[in-house]
């Protein structure tokens, strides 16, 4: 049996021990891809302080509905149980950077 994705556990409860980006994203999305690639390189270079969740919006189409999620790729930055920023699009690594500077 697989076990379904819990958004609650998985960025909700998880934002309140650190900051968590969520990357939505659609199955073929060559944006998405790229996108995900640079996330996860910022990740590596933060050693841990921030985690990444990548979704497929099939896979969670409530939480899809439910963040207005309009764009593909979507990144959202989760604090404390609330999202406190988004991105829309595949932006550079530089940019993201900034952003999360900028929100964290």
């Amino acid at each position: 049996m697989q076990k379904t994705f819990d958004f609650s556990t998985s960025v909700i409860q998880a934002s309140h021990k650190k900051p968590v980006l969520v990357q939505f994203s659609a199955a073929g999305c060559g944006p998405c891809f790229w996108m995900e690639k640079t996330l996860i390189e910022i990740t590596k270079k933060q050693k841990g302080a921030i985690h990444l969740v990548s979704i497929l919006n099939q896979d969670v189409e409530e939480e899809v509905k439910q963040h207005n999620i309009t764009n593909n790729p979507t990144t959202l930055l989760f604090i404390d149980g609330s999202e406190v920023a988004r991105l829309r699009g595949a932006l550079p690594l530089m940019v993201v950077e900034q952003w999360l500077t900028d929100h964290i």
